[in-house]
């Protein structure tokens, strides 16, 4: 490993697909290099392909899933080599198949002392379909996966180690400032959702007169600013009592292959403050990560026992409260951003940067701030609700 003792000593080069993609879901991954951005002395490169369905392009994606030759195709992107000598490259992609237009880069290896590559979505039959493409993967010195069921076979083909490196979330974008913010969001039904316990939310948020929120489109929306729709996102989830989660890709097992995941929702909601309900896996990784007993609220198969436990949970908001209140302290201390790069920084014996500590300090006071906003707020619901007796 590189000896770095200084923000100012240690350049890292922060490689990204936003040139490339702009659907909603890859907007996760550019908050994380933003905030990366933010921590480190660095330079961030996007390579653009002329299109997905370019010559070059597709030829290169066919030739990956069968022979480590297609490294010598082009993938199209325009060229543009690193102009500097890094400390760390990281390059971030949603998917394998994005690593294909690192070849804008030139002999990138050549310039960086140490280099890793995070990946977000990475599905086991993925990993076997593009074998070749993934054994390429070997040229990094760190792999970080978000799928930790994954992390095993991508060791096996690139013979390098491969860390689970969970989602996360900028706290600091999706925390509310206060802890009384108003919520008149009653239920908030993001994405892909179960058909039963829509049409039954449906039925039950008319007769009531509640504000049930959930998407209308069928396409997959794309984002004109990344850094709009995170603000958007969480200024909806912060406004909301309930959110509902649901494993990764529910309803697209051709896709899993039956495995089952969590994705990046599962934190934006307990960060943002609203009361997580839904359907998670009782995976190791998940279990490990969401260890408290507040984290989130599992919901019966059954759709008219579903609305029935979030309908008692929406009548007791001093209980909400106070799992709020539990759940913001998790958060800001094991899932903002700043934990996963520092995971990433502490393999390679890297110390923490002045803005690295400056970000945990502001994390901390904003999280202590809430929490004992959250319990005064507690108390104060709990009196009113015996004096109503």
């Amino acid at each position: 490993m590189v000896d770095v003792t200084s923000e100012t000593d240690r350049k890292v080069c922060i490689v990204s697909q936003r040139a490339n993609r702009n659907k909603l879901s890859s907007c996760c991954g550019y908050e994380f290099e933003d905030v990366i951005q933010s921590l480190e002395n660095s330079n961030l490169y996007a390579p653009k392909l002329k299109s997905f369905e370019h010559w070059q392009h597709r030829m290169r994606r066919f030739l990956c899933q069968r022979t480590g030759l297609f490294e010598m195709m082009p993938s199209g992107a325009t060229s543009r080599p690193l102009a500097d000598h890094y400390d760390l490259f990281a390059c971030v992609v949603q998917k394998p198949v994005d690593i294909l237009s690192i070849d804008a880069l030139g002999d990138w290896r050549k310039k960086s002392d140490m280099a890793v590559c995070i990946l977000e979505e990475v599905w086991p039959r993925k990993i076997d379909q593009y074998k070749p493409l993934i054994k390429s993967l070997g040229r990094f010195d760190l792999i970080a996966c978000s799928f930790a069921d994954s992390c095993e076979r991508l060791s096996e083909l690139t013979g390098k180690p491969v860390i689970h490196l969970p989602y996360a979330v900028d706290a600091l974008r999706f925390m509310p400032k206060k802890s009384d913010v108003y919520r008149p969001i009653d239920i908030y039904y993001l994405g892909r959702r179960r058909p039963e316990l829509h049409e039954a939310l449906m039925e039950y948020t008319r007769r009531n007169e509640l504000f049930y929120n959930y998407d209308t489109f069928t396409s997959l929306p794309i984002a004109t600013d990344h850094q709009a729709h995170r603000d958007h996102l969480a200024y909806m989830i912060r406004h909301s009592k309930l959110f509902l989660v649901d494993y990764a890709k529910k309803g697209h097992s051709d896709e899993t292959d039956a495995q089952v995941g969590w994705g990046p929702r599962h934190i934006e909601g307990m960060a943002a403050g609203a009361v997580q309900v839904g359907y998670a896996p009782p995976s190791a990784d998940y279990l490990e990560n969401f260890d408290w007993p507040t984290a989130i609220t599992r919901l019966p198969e059954d759709a008219d026992a579903a609305v029935d436990k979030m309908s008692s949970m929406l009548s007791d908001p001093a209980a909400l409260d106070e799992m709020r209140a539990q759940t913001f302290a998790h958060v800001g201390r094991r899932h903002d951003w700043l934990q996963r790069w520092r995971t990433i920084t502490n393999f390679f014996g890297l110390p923490d940067t002045p803005a690295m500590l400056e970000r945990q300090s502001a994390i901390e006071a904003l999280t202590a701030r809430l929490a004992h906003q959250t319990s005064d707020k507690v108390i104060e619901i709990d009196t009113a609700h015996r004096a109503s007796k």
